[in-house]
């Protein structure tokens, strides 16, 4: 179950007590090459913004005013400025799409575009100029299948949409083109599946956590692809050990060599947990199965090495996963520290994080009322940089998020 079954009624009954009032994948990180383009005919080419520059960080604030019987949904964005040095503020710069809950919003490497995925499985596409001016190219797009999680093709001249429905009801990976101008052009589907919920790219291959993908034999949930035009399977494992997972977050570990699949399961018997798989150029070999984290919906992973952060929002928690220097057998370090004057975590759901510049490896948590910003280290710790509260309002509160490379 991803946070957003839990956050409205949740603000309901914050507005009752007060007086004043559900995806990177991650994309490739260092260390992972680019997928290829999967016969791209894109004319876009686009550059990788400088690594050291002022960013951009966007959230969602999907709820409206409060109308006594909950909240209406909202199609509100804001875009937030975010200095060389992290900090971190708001500069008044909104548009409107879609109401979009949950999600992370995808950039292409130029910081020019971004993309998400709406509650209703429709597009939105917006322009960014270097002052955080958005521009809404297209608000509600139509597709013939439901767009859910998103993953940026590093050309930039694509994103590879996640429908997460069975395979009967048009379940896999589709293709939409973007134009320089940020126009999406719907390509199709590049390759089916049932219940796919995540993607990642290391080298000329995916790896896919679903509950079928492509030819894949029976109780298997990730996949190893061979990317082309025509994409091909190469191996397939169970992950789990049962069928009772429903994807939530996933990470790929920088080297490439781990994939990390979050269970958020709100229907099954089986406690949720995170799967550890192992990646090689040929295979997929389950290494083990951390149990306990209650709602991993969102996993990213530290571009320093095998650490990694799983948000848990039944559990309002952030959770430390490391390998333990074990060789594959990962576990629960412990939970972040959080800043001192910082409250803990509330909802936490979805993340964004930047891989490359003086910034690497810091990290925005999407929670109900704030946006909390983590920092990775090579020597393997966490540091809870603080967090920038939002007001108290309902349609102050938070959803999707997203921050330019």
């Amino acid at each position: 179950m991803n946070r957003s079954g839990l956050l409205v009624p949740t603000l309901a009954l914050a507005a009752a007590c007060s007086s004043s009032h559900d995806a990177t994948p991650d994309a490739a990180g260092p260390g992972v090459d680019a997928p290829p383009d999967a016969g791209s005919d894109t004319t876009c080419v686009r550059t990788a913004a400088a690594a050291d520059r002022p960013r951009h960080v966007v959230v969602a604030h999907p709820y409206g005013s409060d109308t006594g019987s909950g909240s209406e949904p909202s199609g509100a964005f804001e875009v937030l400025d975010l200095s060389g040095s992290g900090t971190l503020t708001r500069a008044q710069h909104t548009f409107t799409m879609g109401p979009t809950s949950f999600g992370t919003i995808a950039f292409t490497q130029d910081g020019r575009v971004g993309v998400v995925a709406d509650d209703r499985g429709k597009l939105g596409v917006f322009t960014l100029a270097d002052d955080g001016t958005a521009t809404v190219v297209a608000s509600q797009k139509e597709l013939p299948y439901y767009a859910g999680k998103l993953v940026m093709d590093p050309s930039g001249g694509m994103v590879w949409v996640i429908d997460g429905d069975t395979g009967s009801n048009g379940g896999g990976i589709y293709r939409v083109d973007l134009a320089c101008d940020g126009t999406p052009t719907d390509r199709g589907l590049v390759a089916a599946g049932s219940t796919p919920g995540g993607l990642a790219f290391a080298g000329d291959k995916a790896i896919v956590a679903a509950g079928a993908m492509l030819d894949s034999p029976a109780q298997t949930s990730a996949h190893l692809l061979a990317w082309g035009a025509t994409p091909t399977r190469i191996a397939s494992a169970d992950a789990f050990g049962d069928t009772m997972a429903i994807v939530g977050g996933t990470a790929l570990t920088a080297d490439g060599s781990t994939f990390l699949i979050g269970d958020t399961s709100g229907f099954s018997s089986v406690p949720n947990r995170i799967a550890v798989v192992g990646v090689s150029a040929t295979g997929l070999k389950v290494a083990s199965v951390i149990p306990g984290v209650d709602d991993p919906e969102g996993i990213v992973a530290s571009p320093f090495g095998n650490v990694a952060i799983a948000t848990d929002a039944f559990g309002n928690a952030i959770h430390i996963l490391d390998d333990s220097g074990s060789g594959g057998t990962w576990r629960v370090r412990g939970d972040v520290a959080y800043a001192t004057g910082t409250a803990p975590p509330q909802l936490p759901g979805d993340v964004a994080t930047i891989l490359v510049g003086a910034l690497r490896g810091h990290v925005f948590v999407s929670e109900v009322d704030k946006i909390r910003q983590l920092a990775f280290s090579g020597s393997g710790a966490v540091t809870d940089l603080g967090s920038l509260k939002f007001g108290e309002p309902v349609e102050e509160a938070l959803g999707a998020i997203g921050v330019t490379p």
